[in-house]
C-alpha cells in the first residue's frame, strides 16, 4: 500500500510539499498540485480523512436534516444543497426525520458527535418561526431553510410567498379579470396568509375591491379544491377566474369546473402555486407560481460554506423571489 511517501517520489516533490497539497495549508503552484494528483491516482493513494480533520479541525462534511426524503419538494433542494457542497470539495451527510421533532434532535446530536462542519436545517410544507436551534452556534454554524427564526442570528432561506401570490393574481388582472376567487391552504400554514397578502395587494394596487366571498380555505389536497370550487360557482356572481394556493388544489378545482360544464381556459381561467410535476401533464396544462426550490438549495448550501469558512454567517432572513410558470389554462377573459 502506497504511503506519502510513495507519492512525494513518484511526484519528485518533498513530503511537505505533498501534504500541503492534501491539507490545502500553504500555496503551492497549479504545476506542482498536478503532478501530485497524478501521483497520488497512479499509485491508488487515498489520504487519511480522520488525520486531516484532525489537523485543520475541519472534516469537510456538512449535515442536511430534512423530513421527507421521498416528497420531490425536498430531493430537489437537497439535490442543490449537494451539488453546492461537492463544488467547495463537502460531502453531505442527509438526514430523513419524518418531520419528527425527536427524530430530529436525535439527528442533529449524532451530526454534532460526528463534527460536521456545519448543518442545515429544512421545515416541512409550511414557512414557520422556530426558536433557536439546539445547536452551539458557536460551535457548529447554521443555516435554516424553509424556515425562520427571529431568537438567534441564523441565516434562513424561505420563499417570497408575498410576492408569489402576488405575480399569479397579477397575471390574471392583466387579463382582464376583475373577478379573481382564491383558494387557500389551512389558515396555520404561515405561507397561506403570505400568499393571500399577495392577492389582495395585487387587488389593491389595481383600484379592485377585496370581496371575502372570494375567498376560501380548506387542506392542500385535490378533494379540499373540488369541495371549495362547487362553493365559489355557486356564489350568485361567481368568479371569472380562480387563483389555487397549491397546484394540488388547483387539480381539484378542474374536476370540478367540467361538472359544472366549464372549459378552462375558454369559461373560466385556472392557477396554481408550486410548480409541482404534474403541472405541466393536465389538461389543460396549468399555469403555476413556480417556488424557487433550486434558488433556495444553492443559497443555502452557500450561507452554510460561507459561515464555515469565515466563521460569520450572514445571518438574516433571505426571500427567495418565486416565478410564473404560464401554461394554457389561464388564456384570456372571454366576453
Amino acid at each position: 500500500m502506497a504511503n506519502i511517501k510513495d507519492v512525494a517520489d513518484r511526484a519528485g516533490v518533498s513530503i511537505t510539499t505533498v501534504s500541503h497539497v492534501i491539507n490545502q495549508t500553504r500555496y503551492v503552484s497549479e504545476e506542482l498540485i498536478e503532478r501530485v494528483n497524478k501521483a497520488m491516482e497512479e499509485l491508488d493513494y487515498h489520504p487519511n480523512s480522520l488525520a486531516r480533520s484532525l489537523r485543520s479541525g475541519k472534516t469537510k462534511t456538512i449535515g442536511l436534516v430534512i423530513p421527507d426524503i421521498s416528497n420531490q419538494f425536498f430531493a430537489e433542494i437537497s439535490r442543490k444543497i449537494e451539488d453546492k457542497g461537492f463544488e467547495h470539495g463537502y460531502s453531505v451527510i442527509l438526514c430523513n426525520t419524518d418531520d419528527d421533532h425527536n427524530k430530529e434532535k436525535s439527528y442533529i446530536d449524532v451530526l454534532i458527535a460526528k463534527q460536521v462542519d456545519g448543518i442545515i436545517l429544512m421545515s416541512g410544507y409550511r414557512v414557520r418561526e422556530r426558536g433557536a436551534p439546539l445547536i452551539p452556534l458557536e460551535q457548529t454554524p447554521v443555516v435554516y431553510l424553509y424556515q425562520y427564526t427571529l431568537d438567534m442570528p441564523v441565516p434562513c432561506v424561505i420563499p417570497d410567498d408575498e410576492q408569489g401570490g402576488w405575480l399569479g393574481t397579477q397575471h390574471l388582472i392583466n387579463l382582464g379579470h376583475t373577478r379573481i376567487g382564491f383558494i387557500n391552504g389551512p389558515s396555520h400554514y404561515e405561507a397561506t396568509h403570505q400568499r393571500l397578502a399577495g392577492y389582495r395587494r395585487a387587488l389593491e394596487s389595481s383600484d379592485l375591491t377585496f370581496e371575502p366571498r372570494l375567498v376560501v380555505s380548506g387542506k392542500w389536497y385535490e378533494s379540499s379544491g373540488y369541495r371549495l370550487a362547487h362553493e365559489l360557482m355557486t356564489l350568485s356572481k361567481p368568479p371569472t377566474a380562480i387563483f389555487c394556493a397549491s397546484d394540488s388544489i388547483a387539480v381539484g378545482v378542474l374536476e370540478a369546473l367540467r361538472e359544472h360544464g366549464l372549459i378552462v381556459p375558454h369559461d373560466i381561467a385556472l392557477v396554481g402555486f408550486d410548480n409541482r410535476s404534474f403541472a405541466a401533464d393536465k389538461r389543460p396544462p396549468l399555469t403555476t407560481v413556480a417556488l424557487p426550490l433550486c434558488e433556495m438549495g444553492t443559497m443555502a448550501g452557500e450561507l452554510l460554506i460561507e459561515a464555515v469558512l469565515n466563521g460569520t454567517p450572514s445571518a438574516g432572513i433571505q426571500r427567495v423571489p418565486c416565478q410564473l410558470v404560464v401554461r394554457e389554462s389561464c388564456g384570456t377573459q372571454q366576453a
